[in-house]
């Protein structure tokens, strides 16, 4: 018997009805905040990206019109 209630002690029953659809609505929810997080970071370092390679081509771009007017 001893066994027994260890295992119980050792293991929270499982939820059930209304408190199982909180708890996985709560799980889903965390889990679309981590993606918009992660979304949101990738979608900024496109940006950035994009932007820097933008600025570079207007460089070489300024540097060739500089050139021919010389």
């Amino acid at each position: 018997m001893g066994d027994q209630s260890e295992m119980t002690a050792a293991a929270p029953p499982a939820k059930r009805g209304e408190a199982a659809w909180k708890a996985d609505k709560e799980r889903i929810a965390a889990r679309n905040e981590a993606a918009r997080k992660e979304a949101k970071a990738q979608r900024h370092a496109s940006e950035v990206e994009a932007a820097d390679r933008r600025r570079a081509a207007e460089r070489l771009e300024a540097e060739g019109l500089r050139r021919t007017w010389s």
